[in-house]
């Protein structure tokens, strides 16, 4: 399995050069080049990226700023051209720290770090579902396994999880489109839940693990009774 790779540069000329050297590795698969933190805030909400290679010091916003943003950043190897930030950057435990101009035995090295540490991650322990939102000027990763709820509200969706409420200016058929229907199943016009957080079904109203109630919407009753219930019932004739 190739490792799902993503650029962070702002300098075309290191863009090149670091993309050139990722192509040359068969065990890379460059997925994005980017140039600025906000830019790889949305790649990384919209692909499964394995490794990350940032420069450090860009205009608005530091590599290793854009690092300790994440809650679960993937592999990262560091480049800049000043050694300075060699202590720094161990903040956040990348597999590696370059210094430009690169050299391509020392880039290999550092690939082959990521190699074994990603064999020692996925035989430890599979990677948790999770996805990325915009609320405000950050993106926010959320697991899917936190979520109890979405709710629609007039011009944005609120993402109830175990801990916190997420604002996110966003629709709810979006988000529907996007998340996984085996883990996620519409209820209402304004209501989508997760399957493992709900405790029973009455005729009118879902209530969750947390004893919220959540309205079901004639529409879905249906739907609900087909996927949810039938589906996985077990009575004394079954």
């Amino acid at each position: 399995m190739k490792i799902n790779t993503l650029i962070l540069d702002d300098d075309p000329h290191w863009q090149r050069i670091i993309g050139k050297f990722v192509v040359m590795n068969p065990l890379l698969n460059l997925v994005a080049t980017c140039d600025s933190a906000m830019n790889a805030y949305a790649a990384l909400a919209e692909h499964e990226i394995d490794l990350l290679i940032s420069d450090i010091e860009m205009p608005d916003f530091s590599g290793l700023s854009f690092v300790k943003s994440l809650k679960s950043p993937p592999s990262v190897i560091f480049v800049t051209a000043h050694r300075d930030y060699a202590m720094d950057c161990y903040e956040v435990s990348p597999v590696d720290f370059l210094l430009k101009p690169l050299d391509y035995a020392r880039f290999l090295q550092a690939i082959e770090k990521v190699r074994q540490r990603t064999n020692n991650t996925s035989e430890a322990m599979p990677i948790e579902p999770y996805f990325f939102v915009r609320e405000n000027l950050n993106y926010i990763q959320v697991r899917y396994k936190d979520v109890l709820y979405i709710k629609a509200q007039e011009n944005f969706v609120q993402i109830v999880t175990k801990e916190e409420t997420i604002l996110p200016i966003l629709t709810i058929t979006k988000l529907e489109e996007k998340l996984k229907p085996d883990i996620f199943l519409r209820v209402h016009r304004s209501y989508l839940v997760h399957r493992a957080a709900i405790k029973s079904i009455g005729r009118n109203e879902i209530t969750l693990i947390n004893g919220e109630e959540i309205p079901i919407g004639d529409q879905y009753r249906n739907r609900i009774n087909q996927k949810h219930i039938e589906a996985y019932a077990i009575g004394r004739n079954n």
